[in-house]
């Protein structure tokens, strides 16, 4: 480990709960008591050299803090800290899942204190340039032996309820589709794309962070399925949540908690889903997120 990252790390002793377990780097933890059905992850599977990432665990209430910072190469994904759900259920075919109900709260910070569920503090996290997505993880294959492993799974289904800075999906600059679907009150466009192993990654983005999250999930997989998407012969089987860290010029902390699955598993319904069309108008609007359109409408008016 490099000198910056041990003068990062000299300041983990400030987050705030007692915790049962610290892993950094790419180690993780299999939770105990409350959190049986769970296993953490610090995954910084992708070091920049000079940042470096912790996962504080509490094992109940079942909780994490995870605190970071990637200083280099700002567009690319370092780390992803988060929860596995083990469940005797899965791996189960897309179309046996009665209803997939995932619930979580998060907040996100500076420095490396726990932060409060719904709290994010966007002052501080632009001030030190922080980028990252706040998502559940998903992975499915038609061979059950393949499903429960991200490696060799044909198919990622991601589910963004957060976004920090200007994440960009997987298909952002060149296939970010008009398929939308709700789930409750919450609308969700998707992209999709490959990741660079060549897996077929489907990114479910929320148009707002959802800090606090409790809703039946299945309607963004049956659209997949249902349309052909995805191969609807597919299992599903891995389920994770976390966030995708890029960059952050000094530490920040994603605080997760409260975060649980309820599978029930039967023949899908029916559900009322979205119309797919047919085809999507090509315009800037349909390539690029708000967030960059606006950036690269700055940049033209700087000029």
């Amino acid at each position: 480990m490099r000198p910056a990252s041990l003068a990062l790390l000299a300041g983990l002793p400030a987050i705030a709960r007692a915790r049962d377990a610290l892993v950094c780097g790419t180690n993780g933890f299999t939770g105990s008591g409350a959190s049986e059905n769970l296993t953490y992850a610090a995954n910084a599977y992708n070091s920049d050299g000079e940042g470096y990432q912790c996962l504080a665990i509490v094992n109940s209430p079942p909780s994490f803090d995870a605190t970071w910072s990637w200083v280099e190469e700002a567009t690319e994904v370092h780390s992803f800290p988060h929860v596995t759900f083990l469940s005797s259920k899965l791996p189960v075919a897309f179309s046996n899942i009665s209803s997939l109900t995932l619930t979580t709260q998060w907040g996100y910070g500076t420095g490396n204190s726990t932060i409060p569920a719904s709290v994010i503090n966007s002052t501080g996290l632009r001030r030190v340039g922080a980028t990252a997505n706040v998502a559940f993880d998903m992975f499915a294959d038609p061979d059950v032996s393949k499903a429960a492993n991200a490696s060799t799974a044909a198919t990622e289904v991601m589910i963004w309820i957060g976004s920090i800075g200007s994440p960009w999906p997987i298909g952002y600059s060149t296939n970010r589709t008009c398929f939308k679907q709700a789930v409750g009150d919450v609308e969700f466009i998707l992209y999709q794309g490959q990741n660079s192993g060549g897996t077929n990654v489907f990114s479910w983005v929320a148009a707002t962070n959802e800090t606090v999250f409790n809703d039946d999930i299945s309607p963004l997989l049956q659209y997949l399925w249902r349309n052909d998407l995805v191969p609807s012969n597919s299992s599903l089987g891995l389920i994770e949540f976390g966030s995708e860290a890029y960059h952050a010029g000094s530490n920040v902390t994603f605080s997760a908690s409260n975060f649980s699955l309820e599978l029930h598993v039967g023949k899908a319904p029916k559900l009322d889903l979205e119309t797919m069309p047919k085809e999507c108008a090509a315009s800037v609007v349909g390539r690029y997120p708000l967030a960059i359109i606006i950036t690269m409408l700055a940049g033209i008016f700087v000029l």
